[in-house]
This record gives structure tokens, C-alpha cells and sequence, in this order.
């Protein structure tokens, strides 16, 4: 591959320093940025090597007619000024994330005689008691409306202690959600007490608060004030059920983010669960078209975390970002204390891990979506087993049989979001499979494989699948080529537990949508298989022994019944061939099977 004279003359002289550099196109526009501890070392590796690179990385540097270098004095520099252009100049083949997100703060404007919860955006901070940053407004807004809920703290427009008394109490107060302000019966120094108790439920310290509660309730109880102890247990009761809703991480109340991702196509949808204090307070999704970038997550923790508030002590990762030590430096610079990046293999960290990565493939399928549920399933799908976009027709095999006699394939086809009987189809197994069922399941794919362009079988599969295991479908990998391929395969207790394939195991348990539909899958075609398998066995039970006879046929057999419903008697074979107008070496067959004797 031949590239601009620009390009090759600068990589004969380019500096090994550590540096930012900036790929340009024929229009002189920036498409990708990139850092490098070796400046020449690894912009030199876009230009050399060129067939082994992956799709995307070939198409932008096809389109590179100059690029530019910045120099810096280490790789900490050259990371900071990577962050800075990005923002800058959003490269097309960058991992770009929205630079105009601002996040939300639950806030408290303790200047005012009596407070509101507000949520704000960071522009809106100054002089205020703030909490968070929380990734969406809908979290922080639920925030505020379950303190308001438990404290009761003043919600409505009005202006205290101006508007005292000034009309009747709401509905809120009626039912033990507001305290009450607009009576003019609570002073400012009880408005301030109940204050402290929502700054430390948003502090996310139930114990603390539980504890202040309950000493609050006993000495309300000692002193005879039982209706202030009654509210006083309520408001206990209900911080513990909030706290019991809360999914607790660990026992040490860390604070902590969760990163995972899942891909469809070039879209990368990253989640991030945010844990404070050990309890899981949101879940935040960035669904992002993948950039050129080494690793996602490197570029994805560098441009997401961008205020001190939103860096956590830990962040959890399905593997190390390939500069670990850089970025925690980064991320600890950034917070002002030690962070640590971990990735778990087993146990709680593993499980959020997980839990994380569901959430991400939920709403990446949920929004390419747009509201139909059949093709969000399908994306789900994609997502799962790694497709590169969502099957439209799947097909799916079973074999059936009884001992070793009436073998059968059975071929079902799901396509445009529901089961197309039209194009399922049988496979009768010849006489020289019937005793292997990897062979038997072999021909029936060799067969259906043969017609993949034949308007009758409906086109290629966008996703075949075997009822069985890694022997079932290594048995047939050769015949699929590109096809995806997978086996569904069963539990000790012969119900679906998964999808195997020769990169390993999927487990459909923990997913109600993927497993209600790969078991009708299963179930579908199992019905369809066994079912042919008991009409072939059936017939071939009924089938009369004299179809075996050399020259009969269903049509002569049915001339011979009609001819003689009761036997032959004492018919002679010539007698037999005359009246079933059959051939004599036939009759005499006949005649000879039913050996010449009376009926």
C-alpha cells in the first residue's frame, strides 16, 4: 500500500519522545488522536504491517494524508493532553463520550431558614451543601424524593417563615410525609435537627443515623412523649427497609464503581455500577461507537471520570487496562487519594461483574430496539454469543429415534420473530447412519446445507443450532463455515441449561428472556422430530410383509387386497395372477408365502 509522501518522510525522522499524535485526513481534519510513550514506535506500527490490521484500524489509515505529534515530558503529560484534544476536537475514530454531560448533585442551601432538597447541575454549586455526582437526573431525583418522604422536609413553593400559617396544611402532611412547616409549629432548630438526619443518609451511614434514631425514640419514650417516640419508630422502620433493598457489596462500605461492557456490531455499550458506602445506588450505561483504541477500557476510564466526587477508592474491571499503572496514578491525582483498579475472577466482585454487564446489554438492546420486543430479544442474542448483528432465521436440529430403528432428523425455523412451519423440514436418516447419531446428524446437515440456495429451504441461517453438545457440533462445524454455531445443551435433570460452542459456555439460567426462548427452541423441535419419528414407527409396525416380495408395490398390494380380502383360499398362483391382474412370478410368490394352503 502506497501512502501520502507527507506521512513516510516524517516517519523517517519522528522522534522516540513521548508525545500526543493526531492523524489527518485530505481535508486536514483531525480523525484520530492517539498517545504513545515511543512516538515513532507506534506510529510507525499503523503504517507497516498493514494486512494484519483489523477492519476499522485499515479504513483510517487509508484516509490518513498527514498526521502531527506533540511532544511531552512523560507518559502522565502525554495521557492529560490525549484527554484535553479528544474533548477538543471529537476524532471520528475515537471512543467518544458526550462532552456536554454535566452530572447531578442532590443539594441543601443551609443559608435559607429552611432548606429544601434541590438537585443541581455543577455550575449551580456555590455556597451549597452538595452530594453526589449521581450519573442521571432520574437517580438523583429519586434521592431527594425518598428523604423527603422519610423527613419530611418541606416540598411546596411556599417561603418560611413568611408564609406561617397561610392557608391549610397538604395532603403531605396529612400523611406523615412533611413535617408540617406551614403550621408555624416547627421552629427553625427542629427544621436543622432533621436536617443533620438527611445529611447522613445521604452520607449513605444508616448505622450512624439508626443509632441517633433510636437513642432519640428511647428518650422520647422516657420522658412520656409517646407520639414523638411512635413517628420516631416509624421513621427507624422504614430507613430499614430501604437499607435491606439495598444490594450491600461488602462488609467494609467501600465506595466503588463497577465497569463491564458488551458489543454489538461496532457500538460499545459500557455500564457502570456506582456502590457508596457498599450500597448499589445506580446503574449508568454509555453506549459509544468503538474507537481504534488498544483497549476499551483504558479510554473509557480516562474521559469518563473528569470531577474529583465522581472517582471512587475502587473500580472493579473484567481485566486490567494494558497502562494499569498510569491510569491509577491519573485516577488518584484526580481524587486526591489512592484509587486501586482490580479485576476479580470469583466471588462478590465476579457477581457485580456480571450484574453489571447484563445491565449494559439490557439497554444497548433496548434502545436499538425502539420498542420492539422481538428485535430486542434477537439483539440480545447478537450481544450473548458474540454475532456481529441480530439473527433474523435461526434454525435449529434435533435427531430422534426409536432404538436403532426409525432414525429421523427433525429442522425447525424461527424467522421474523416467530416459528415459520412452512420451512420446517424432515430428514429421513439412511439405513447406514442409523446407528451413529454424530453421522446421522451430519447427513441431515450435509443435506439441508446443500440447498442453501434454493428458494425452497428460505436462504441462509443467520444462526444454527443443535440440540446436543460440543460432540454434536463438532461433528457438523466443517459443513457450517461462517455460520454461527452453537449446541443447546441440558441440565442432569433434562431441562436447558445453556449454549456451547468451542469457545466455551453460556449460561442461560440467569436470564429469563434468553432462557424462555432458547427452551421453546428446544421444545419446539424436539416435538417436531418425535413426532415424525413416531409416525415413521408406526407405519412401519402396520407395514404389511408382502411389500418385501420382489415386484410388490403399494398399488399391486392394493389390486391384490381388493382381489382377495379373505386370503387366497385355495387359489392356484395362476389363479391369483389372473383375478389380481398381477405378474405370475409374483403370484407365485404369493402363493408360495402363504404356502399354497387354505385361508
Amino acid at each position: 500500500m502506497q501512502f501520502p509522501k507527507a506521512v513516510t518522510d516524517k516517519l523517517k525522522v519522528l522522534t522516540a519522545r513521548p508525545g500526543v499524535y493526531l492523524m489527518k485526513d485530505r481535508d486536514g481534519t483531525i480523525i484520530y488522536i492517539g498517545k504513545a510513550k515511543n512516538l515513532k514506535n507506534r506510529v510507525t506500527s499503523y503504517f507497516t504491517g498493514v494486512k494484519s490490521h483489523t477492519a476499522k484500524v485499515m479504513a483510517m489509515v487509508q484516509k490518513v494524508a498527514d498526521f502531527d505529534y506533540i511532544c511531552v515530558n512523560s507518559e502522565m503529560e502525554a495521557l492529560i493532553l490525549e484527554n484535553v484534544l479528544i474533548k477538543e476536537h471529537n476524532p471520528k475514530y475515537n471512543i467518544l463520550l458526550k462532552d456536554d454531560k454535566t452530572y447531578p448533585y442532590v443539594a441543601l442551601d443551609l443559608r435559607e431558614p429552611y432548606p429544601q432538597l434541590k438537585v443541581i447541575r455543577r455550575e449551580n454549586r456555590e455556597g451549597m451543601q452538595v452530594y453526589g455526582p449521581y450519573p442521571q437526573m432520574g437517580a438523583a431525583a429519586e434521592i431527594v424524593r425518598t428523604a423527603n418522604d422519610l423527613f419530611g422536609l418541606v416540598t411546596c413553593n411556599r417561603k418560611f417563615p413568611r408564609d406561617f400559617r397561610k392557608g391549610r396544611p397538604c395532603l403531605r402532611h396529612h400523611i406523615g410525609c412533611c413535617m408540617g412547616v406551614c403550621t408555624g409549629k416547627v421552629s427553625q432548630e427542629q427544621y436543622r435537627e432533621r436536617l443533620g438526619e438527611v445529611m447522613d443518609f445521604l452520607k449513605g451511614d444508616y448505622r450512624l443515623l439508626l443509632q441517633e434514631l433510636q437513642a432519640k425514640m428511647e428518650r422520647a419514650a422516657d420522658h412520656l412523649q409517646f407520639e414523638k417516640a411512635a413517628a420516631l419508630r416509624d421513621r427507624i422502620r422504614k430507613i430499614e427497609n430501604l437499607r435491606q433493598s439495598q444490594i450491600v457489596t461488602d462488609k467494609e462500605h467501600l465506595d466503588r464503581d463497577v465497569l463491564d461492557a458488551v458489543r454489538l456490531g461496532d457500538l460499545l455499550a459500557v455500564g457502570v455500577l456506582v456502590i457508596r458506602n457498599g450500597r448499589l445506588l445506580m446503574q449508568d450505561t454509555e453506549i459509544l461507537q468503538e474507537g481504534l483504541e488498544d483497549d476499551w477500557i483504558g479510554a473509557f476510564l480516562q474521559r469518563y471520570y473528569r470531577e474529583k466526587e465522581q472517582v471512587p477508592k475502587e473500580i472493579l474491571l473484567p481485566a486490567l487496562p494494558q497502562e494499569a499503572e498510569l491510569l491509577t496514578q491519573y485516577l488518584s491525582d484526580l481524587r486526591g487519594s489512592a484509587v486501586h483498579l482490580r479485576c476479580p475472577q470469583r466471588g462478590k466482585g465476579a457477581e457485580l461483574l456480571e450484574l453489571c454487564r447484563k445491565n449494559a446489554s439490557e439497554k444497548l438492546a433496548e434502545r436499538q430496539a425502539g420498542g420492539d420486543r422481538v428485535r430486542k430479544t434477537a439483539l440480545l442474542i447478537a450481544q450473548t454469543l458474540g454475532l456481529k448483528e441480530p439473527p433474523n432465521r435461526i434454525e435449529m436440529y434435533d435427531i430422534s429415534n426409536f432404538g436403532s430403528e426409525s432414525m429421523v432428523g427433525g429442522m425447525i425455523v424461527w424467522e421474523d420473530g416467530k416459528f415459520k412451519r412452512s420451512a420446517y423440514r424432515k430428514f429421513e436418516i439412511r439405513d447406514q447412519y442409523q446407528q451413529d447419531d454424530y453421522a446421522a446428524t451430519r447427513q441431515m446437515l450435509s443435506r439441508r446445507l446443500a440447498h442453501l440456495g434454493d428458494e425452497e429451504f428460505g436462504g441462509k441461517p443467520d444462526l444454527i443450532l443443535m440440540d446436543g453438545g460440543l460432540q454434536h457440533i463438532n461433528a457438523v462445524k466443517e459443513l457450517c463455515g461462517e455460520i454461527p454455531l452453537f449446541g443447546l445443551v441440558k441440565d442432569r435433570r433434562h431441562k436447558t441449561r445453556g449454549l456451547v460452542s468451542f469457545d466455551g459456555e453460556v449460561d442461560l439460567r440467569s436470564d429469563p428472556t434468553l432462557y424462555g426462548f432458547f427452551s421453546a427452541l428446544q421444545e419446539e423441535v424436539h416435538r417436531y422430530a418425535i413426532t415424525y419419528m413416531k409416525k415413521k414407527h408406526s407405519k412401519k409396525m402396520v407395514r404389511s410383509p408382502l411389500l418385501d416380495l420382489a415386484g410388490m408395490g403399494p398399488a399391486r398390494l392394493k389390486k391384490f387386497k381388493k382381489a382377495f380380502p379373505k386370503g387366497i383360499g385355495e387359489s392356484t398362483a395362476q389363479e391369483i395372477a389372473t383375478k389380481a391382474g398381477i405378474p405370475l412370478s409374483l403370484a407365485e410368490q404369493i402363493f408360495a408365502y402363504y404356502g399354497g394352503t387354505k385361508q
